[in-house]
């Protein structure tokens, strides 16, 4: 640290905790808890300061280039309909085989990804993938067959698959999950303290997650009425047809968050370069991650790999993203049209609504969850429930509003995703590599699961309007999502009950220690003869 600031050991940081720890305990007020639900909570300005550079730099990076990643992959829709059908010939099953071509390049990039991320500084890493598929979709608007149109559809889901769980990596890096039992700190120790012990263990991941994540919402809601501005404005411009300049604009809006990447993205606090971190700061980062004893990043080897292999979460997270992963709203449109009752627009536009939804409820629970101090499997329990009301209702025919209310509610579902993140983030908190790895595999099954299930349960051509048969399976996986919370719960608490074991035992063994040499010098002096 520079001459004249504090030089704080961990010896001095333990002595203090221990202070603390002992007595004078003070628990939180009201207006604290509150003002920790809305945000982050009352904290001390040096840690509010360095909290404050993360959202500015690390979240507007991660929020902006996921809304820019769900314009960029979801614009081909968008095209299909504004020209390129006709230019390019797509017929038959083609148009399905649009969505197959990126979701098999999803998911042959996505575990290499996050290996790659455990080699490779993620802030090179990760605008160089933006800026390929930033140059990818400018290659769409020069496309002159079907072919050229799945490989470039592969390339894309192949290069935007390492973005959202590299980000989630990133934020359980630096974020705090969980409330500090001793916060606050009392006034008679507060000015005594060093400025390391002054750092409050607040939640926040979960909060910036849902940020993220609702993102995605945001795209969806809006790139349709962005991009039809985009071709009724320039459709025939310069001899261009509407659809290759939806393809120009998207790729010009893309490539800022890949230069701004390489400034924003600050690595892990134990090797960040980000030059927007003072240096006298850096020290405080990594001080608030051995509070929750999240470790420095070690290299990834065929050890690491096979303790990952053999651990649970990585099996068992990947079953509730198996559950999970399938959702209806897509199928909300092809019901509306159904029935015959209502103009093309509203048929687009009342599926926003479930958008909308989505996205309040997600920011929601991820609030509610922080606000109760990281509590995360005892709120994912209500998006868990929705999603199975919503299912059975489908499921069931009911009457055109029920029906109408099951699609609905089950955009409040989508929620348990950033919950689940902060969770697993969480769980594999001391173990970075376990953490990049199990959301990756998780991730990459799931997205295999949805890749083909779908198309046999929710065949459009046989199953079309009410979709029996695929809300009747997807009712039994919400049953298998919500058993699966309390699966991962069983487990966590194993390994507490475990590690509390271990430590107790530990302990034991340093008192035996401490005896021994007491004892034997009393045999010596003859104070332990009979």
């Amino acid at each position: 640290m520079n001459a004249g600031k504090e030089i704080v050991s961990s010896s001095d940081v333990a002595n203090e905790d221990s202070s603390l720890n002992s007595g004078d305990h003070v628990q939180r007020g009201k207006w604290e808890r509150i003002q920790e639900i809305i945000w982050d909570g009352p904290r001390p300005e040096e840690e509010k300061k360095l909290v404050q550079r993360l959202d500015l730099f690390l979240m507007t990076w991660a929020t902006y280039g996921y809304f820019v990643r769900l314009l960029d992959s979801g614009n081909i829709t968008n095209a299909y309909v504004s020209g390129m059908k006709e230019d390019l010939n797509i017929h038959g099953n083609q148009y399905n085989l649009l969505t197959t071509f990126f979701t098999c390049g999803y998911l042959v990039g996505q575990i290499p990804s996050q290996l790659l991320l455990t080699k490779f500084r993620p802030s090179y890493y990760l605008p160089a993938v933006e800026f390929l598929w930033t140059i990818i979709t400018f290659c769409f608007a020069a496309v002159q067959s079907t072919k050229q149109v799945f490989a470039l559809r592969f390339l894309i889901g192949m290069l935007e698959s390492p973005f959202a769980v590299g980000v989630i990596t990133l934020m359980g890096s630096w974020y705090t999950p969980r409330g500090d039992p001793h916060f606050p700190i009392p006034n008679s120790q507060f000015s005594s303290i060093s400025i390391t012990q002054k750092l409050i263990t607040l939640p926040e991941l979960a909060k910036r997650i849902a940020i993220f994540y609702s993102a995605s919402y945001a795209a969806s809601m809006f790139s349709g009425y962005l991009q039809a501005g985009i071709y009724k404005g320039l459709d025939g411009h310069l001899g261009l047809p509407g659809w290759r300049w939806l393809f120009l604009f998207c790729g010009i809006i893309s490539l800022p968050t890949s230069f701004w990447g390489l400034y924003a993205i600050p690595d892990s606090p134990y090797t960040t370069r980000a030059r927007w971190l003072p240096e006298d700061s850096k020290q405080l980062y990594i001080e608030r991650m051995k509070k929750i004893d999240r470790r420095a990043p070690a290299p990834l080897s065929w050890a690491k790999i096979r303790k990952t292999l053999t651990h649970w979460p990585i099996y068992i997270i990947s079953l509730i993203f198996h559950c999970v992963v399938t959702q209806p709203l897509n199928y909300f449109a092809v019901w509306l049209k159904s029935l015959n009752r209502f103009s093309v627009y509203q048929v687009n536009l009342f599926p926003t609504a479930g958008q909308a939804l989505g996205l309040v409820t997600t920011l929601a629970y991820a609030w509610v969850s922080d606000g109760l101090g990281g509590k995360r499997w005892q709120v994912m329990i209500v998006p868990a429930t929705c999603n199975f009301v919503g299912m059975v209702i489908i499921a069931s025919g009911a009457s055109y509003g029920a029906t109408f209310f099951g699609y609905l509610i089950n955009a409040a579902t989508w929620g348990l995703w950033p919950l689940l993140y902060a969770w697993v983030n969480e769980i594999c908190h001391d173990d970075a590599e376990e953490r990049a790895i199990a959301i990756g595999v998780a991730q990459t099954l799931g997205q295999a699961f949805i890749a083909w299930v779908p198309v046999i349960i929710l065949n459009v051509g046989k199953y079309a309007p009410r979709f029996k048969l695929g809300f009747t399976v997807m009712s039994v996986l919400s049953v298998g999502e919500f058993t699966m919370i309390f699966v991962i719960k069983y487990f966590v608490d194993r390994d507490s009950r475990r590690a509390k074991a271990a430590e107790s035992e530990v302990g034991r063994s340093e008192l035996d220690d401490e005896a021994q040499p007491v004892a034997q010098e009393k045999v010596a002096t003859g104070g332990g003869a009979l």
